[in-house]
């Protein structure tokens, strides 16, 4: 088994079809040897419906995993990573396409060398533009200057985005949101799994965190193309269960690896693993 497609659905009926079958046609294209392991996290829409139909009709590439209720994305995310037989794995958000571009591209850079952790292709959104989807570490300054924008609207500046993106070329990033990333299985033995403290996010940040500490780099790669139908459910309603779960999601991140006020310390820690 080449590549392992771990997907995780919720409510995600409108979106799954599109993701199943861009995945199929891309790894047709490219003869690659996949599987695409679905966690369904307890929809009560036809997300079941449509993943047994797909699972009947290609019972060599589908295995799934159906929960009775929404546990979030990291125990969900888990049970698929660790049912993986894939020497490489793509985690995909399920309202995501796979459109231009070569996956085995995208193994060739993970292929260079024990270094690389993890590659993230560019997400453009349903308007064409391009998702700013890999960013620097935060500090909790960085996100509570959000504020007035998730509340009141009002523009506030992004301290933790890079100013010259999007990239049009290989870039070594320090984070990159989880709707779609591409690494080794065996990263996993050697960072460990999604951290399950969390339920929701920032689990991404968190775990490229630990990416990064393990002296590993993250790879924003601009010629594999995502369409990605994000939903941004913690932007739309900042005081819903979703963005207090966000929230106290961060300040675990920041009791776990610092930050709270700069990150000088967490890039000195770089400098001296990297010596080391």
């Amino acid at each position: 088994m080449q590549i392992s497609f771990v997907i995780l659905s919720f409510n995600s009926c409108s979106y799954l079809e599109r993701c199943f079958n861009s995945i199929i046609s891309k790894c047709l294209e490219e003869r690659l040897n996949y599987e695409i392991i679905v966690i369904d996290n307890g929809s009560a829409d036809e997300s079941k419906s449509v993943i047994k139909s797909y699972e009947k009709t290609h019972p060599h590439n589908f295995a799934t995993i159906f929960l009775p209720e929404n546990t979030g994305t990291t125990y969900s995310r888990n049970l698929g990573l660790k049912k993986a037989r894939g020497r490489y794995i793509c985690v995909l958000d399920s309202d995501t396409e796979l459109l231009d571009g070569s996956i085995r591209n995208v193994l060739g850079i993970l292929n260079k060398g024990s270094d690389v952790g993890i590659v993230a292709p560019r997400l453009l959104l349903d308007d064409g533009s391009i998702q700013n989807s890999v960013k620097k570490f935060p500090t909790l300054f960085h996100k509570i200057i959000k504020l007035p924008n998730a509340v009141f609207k009002i523009n506030t500046p992004n301290v933790d985005f890079y100013t010259d993106f999007p990239f049009s070329a290989e870039t070594p990033v320090d984070s990159a949101i989880s709707a779609c990333w591409f690494f080794r299985r065996d990263i996993l033995a050697e960072v460990g799994y999604l951290d399950e403290k969390l339920f929701y996010s920032p689990e991404d940040l968190e775990f490229c965190m630990r990416v990064r500490k393990a002296c590993k780099s993250i790879i924003y790669f601009p010629f594999l193309k995502i369409l990605h139908h994000t939903q941004q459910i913690s932007h739309n309603d900042p005081f819903s269960r979703i963005s207090l779960s966000h929230f106290m999601g961060l300040l675990y991140y920041f009791r776990k690896h610092g930050g709270w006020f700069s990150t000088k310390n967490i890039y000195d820690c770089f400098k001296r693993t990297q010596q080391d």
